[in-house]
């Protein structure tokens, strides 16, 4: 799996449908959700890969990297969302979640429910790339998927862009936060 993967995984209609029902909330929220959390969280799995968290980010990506995820919809619906709410609490700052939620227009609770339910998925997608990665190594790529130049077209297509090449007001949030990760 590259990196772009891990966004077309998170991005996909299975996913979105599968958060959907999980949560009771509607797809075009999930989708405006993740488009706004996706930067967040790569972001926060950056911050984890350095300093005192690195040992402990690193074992728990080795520990969600196992989980199959080959069938995204039976994997959303057996997740654990206590287990998601402890992975945001790790990666987003409550500030973060407040963010995300004004900037995807949804109540923080539905973007609470939102974020726990991919935040298993997301661990265990970077786990399966990153699969026996030192935590410097993991950084760097999670910093590849940010400057990879075709996230752009790819997020674009993922969150509805049309043939002339616009984008819905999320997927501009999420090539701009990613694009902020390099700063």
């Amino acid at each position: 799996m590259d990196a772009s993967s891990i966004l077309t995984a998170l991005l996909s209609d299975k996913s979105v449908s599968g958060i959907s029902k999980a949560t009771k909330t509607s797809s075009s929220d999930v989708t405006n959700i993740l488009a706004a959390a996706v930067p967040s969280l790569l972001k926060g799995a950056a911050k984890q890969t350095k300093g005192s968290t690195a040992k402990g980010f690193e074992q728990a990506l080795a520990d969600h990297a196992g989980a199959n995820t080959s069938n995204i919809s039976s994997f959303i619906k057996n997740e654990d969302l206590a287990d998601g709410a402890k992975i945001i609490s790790h990666l987003l700052t409550a500030s973060d979640t407040k963010k995300i939620a004004k900037a995807s227009n949804t109540s923080l609770a539905t973007t609470g429910a939102v974020l726990s339910a991919i935040a298993p998925l997301f661990m265990s997608l970077l786990g399966q790339q990153s699969s026996g990665s030192s935590s410097s190594a993991i950084g760097s790529l999670l910093l590849n998927l940010a400057t990879d130049s075709n996230v752009t077209s790819l997020l674009g297509s993922l969150l509805g862009g049309s043939s002339s090449g616009s984008k819905p007001s999320g997927a501009s949030s999420l090539v701009n936060g990613l694009m902020g990760l390099l700063k």
